[in-house]
């Protein structure tokens, strides 16, 4: 359902002219987001792509209860990474502020110089970031440069997660295959074909993605979870189709950092 006719759902016509408001508000915003426009960025060899103000669709009714419910929101402009943060950059922020290493900084595979890090805990990827000026994403900043405004599933609106779109596991959870030409983690370079509108690359894909959120259902009974875990999205080399999608949100610990398939990315919000 497009936003005009998710708009069209509210109740009355003050939550309409409120959405009204909202998008005036939006064209307001417009010289906050020239101010983020795409550029190179403090992480060398990662530049930030600048993503829009506006109203976007967030959550879906037709998936899993902590995903609904689908409705539309008011975003504000930011910058967000076009990969994933390398292990060359993870080391040159090691360099240079004494911080620890990623736990799989000299695996032969996962630790090539241009595959996204992995093995890092939701504390240090906040901490790289910071290091740079910058802040881990919000679920909904993430679902807003993953999905457009109208909502798709996946950063290539449409189409089948295929071996040029994204780095996916086997058809069952939760091994790794080599149909895309890699049996683990890719370049974060890759996959060109799956970049959302903006251009970012492998929001689906390759390795889960740390967010700032704190998990818990969007609405409803809290889960045992909530107030604990972080969000993980994205999927990642060995997820399969059900994980795979702009939406999912999976709730990990935050300490954890012996994951081979967790990694994460900067953004540069509005003032």
């Amino acid at each position: 359902m497009s936003i005009s006719r998710l708009i069209g759902h509210c109740k009355g016509g003050a939550a309409i002219r409120r959405l009204r408001l909202a998008g005036t508000a939006a064209i307001a915003l417009l010289t906050a987001s020239a101010a983020l426009a795409t550029g190179a960025g403090p992480i060398a060899g990662n530049p930030l792509i600048a993503v829009s103000a506006g109203p976007f669709v967030f959550g879906r009714d037709d998936g899993p209860d902590n995903e609904r419910p689908r409705r539309v929101v008011q975003g504000r402009p930011f910058a967000i990474n076009r990969t994933e943060i390398t292990n060359r950059q993870y080391e040159a922020f090691v360099a240079a502020s004494g911080h620890r290493r990623a736990f799989y900084a000299d695996h032969p595979l996962l630790g090539l110089p241009d595959r996204p890090v992995v093995g890092v805990s939701w504390g240090d990827a906040i901490a790289f970031c910071r290091h740079y000026g910058l802040a881990l994403p919000s679920e909904q900043q993430y679902e807003r440069a993953a999905r457009g405004v109208e909502g798709d599933a996946f950063p290539w609106q449409e189409g089948p997660r295929d071996e040029a779109r994204a780095n996916v596991g086997a058809d069952v959870c939760c091994s790794g295959d080599e149909r895309d030409g890699y049996p683990m983690t890719a370049p974060a370079e890759s996959f060109a074909a799956g970049a959302s509108r903006e251009g970012v690359l492998n929001l689906v894909g390759n390795v889960w993605e740390w967010t700032s959120d704190v998990y818990a259902p969007y609405v409803g009974v809290s889960t045992t979870a909530a107030g604990r875990h972080r969000v993980l999205r994205g999927g990642s080399w060995n997820s399969d189709a059900r994980h795979l999608t702009t939406t999912y949100r999976l709730a990990y610990d935050p300490d954890f950092r012996f994951a081979a398939n967790g990694g994460f990315r900067c953004v540069r919000s509005s003032p």
